[in-house]
């Protein structure tokens, strides 16, 4: 009995600090940029660690700042993705080079000829906490989710897995390891699965739950955000949004905001917010979501600019990658 008591106790205290560490930030939602970084360059893509390191990619560039420090480096091959490992080194998935490992400025290519990459092509890279690089390299009927833990690469795909599509459109890795990817390649089959210590859980039809997802994100807490998007439609079908709570997907109501665009970005912050990128016919905006309604930035924060990207740091400020003004930083 004394055991019992003792493991409530535990599981209650755990679950009061993770709830103290997502509530652990304020409240408030501000959208003034407090930092502009390489103004003017295209942003395809970013990370930041907690010690301020911040990559992101340019076309074929890819620029390294910390404070007054900048360096930059030319791949060669368009920059798709990129990750910072636990170690401080950066995964980076390139149009035609394959995966790439950047360390101590040197490189280190894994493509088809070398590691047995399906393709040169990846598009989407991941590092879980154990520092494994999970990533694409898939086209339609080819390929699949490839991880490679530092010894060896492996291959996920409709053959060997419960993946029901080769495409894998997104992935993500939440703090604990926890692997979320999308699937896509015909339309109507996208699912969402959620890999924990290599156990699958397809969250909704495992014949497909949604008709084509472009991005997702995943909160702290596991809250999932995505948009279902019917850009391929050739009906004129309004995107929708969407979140996993609670075990079950819901519609979030998003008429308070201007249609939600085709390839949104979105982003989910420390505090379980979604910041959903957005555009009218005069500037790039965005829109944020607290759970209950949504707050949207005042008009003109952009000028004749989109969005390109969005992550959070370690202090959940907010970076917005775009199209022409490159970098900016929203502190919360």
């Amino acid at each position: 009995m004394i055991a019992r008591v003792f493991l409530l106790l535990l599981l209650i205290n755990i679950s009061c600090q993770k709830e103290q560490f997502i509530n652990d930030y304020s409240s408030k939602i501000s959208f003034d940029i407090t930092t502009q970084l390489l103004e003017h360059e295209k942003i395809d893509c970013m990370d930041i660690d907690e010690d301020g390191n911040l990559f992101a990619g340019s076309d074929s560039v890819l620029y390294y700042i910390n404070g007054s420090k900048q360096e930059s480096y030319n791949l060669g091959f368009g920059i798709m993705d990129l990750a910072i490992s636990p170690d401080k080194s950066v995964w980076i998935g390139t149009n035609g080079g394959g995966l790439v490992h950047f360390s101590g400025k040197n490189l280190t290519w894994y493509n088809n000829a070398n590691a047995g990459l399906p393709r040169d092509y990846v598009r989407h890279v991941e590092i879980a906490p154990d520092g494994d690089v999970w990533f694409t390299s898939c086209a339609f009927k080819l390929g699949g989710l490839g991880i490679y833990n530092g010894r060896k690469f492996e291959f996920l795909t409709p053959e060997n897995s419960p993946l029901n599509q080769n495409i894998v459109e997104d992935i993500e890795i939440d703090d604990e390891g926890t692997i979320y990817i999308a699937t896509s390649g015909t339309v109507g089959r996208t699912n969402i699965y959620r890999i924990e210590e290599n156990s699958w859980e397809c969250l909704g039809d495992k014949e497909g739950t949604f008709y084509w997802v472009f991005s997702f994100t995943v909160g702290p807490s596991g809250i999932i955000y995505l948009v279902e998007d019917y850009a391929l439609s050739s009906a004129f079908i309004e995107n929708k949004l969407f979140r996993f709570a609670d075990n079950s997907w819901q519609i979030i109501d998003s008429h308070d905001i201007m249609p939600v665009s085709f390839f949104s970005r979105l982003k989910a912050d420390k505090r379980d917010y979604l910041w959903l990128a957005g555009s009218d016919e005069k500037s790039a905006c965005l829109h944020v979501f607290n759970g209950k309604s949504w707050v949207s930035s005042p008009e003109g924060l952009l000028p004749d600019d989109f969005i390109t990207a969005i992550e959070t740091d370690s202090d959940n400020n907010i970076w917005v990658g775009t199209y022409q003004n490159g970098i900016l930083m929203l502190k919360q």
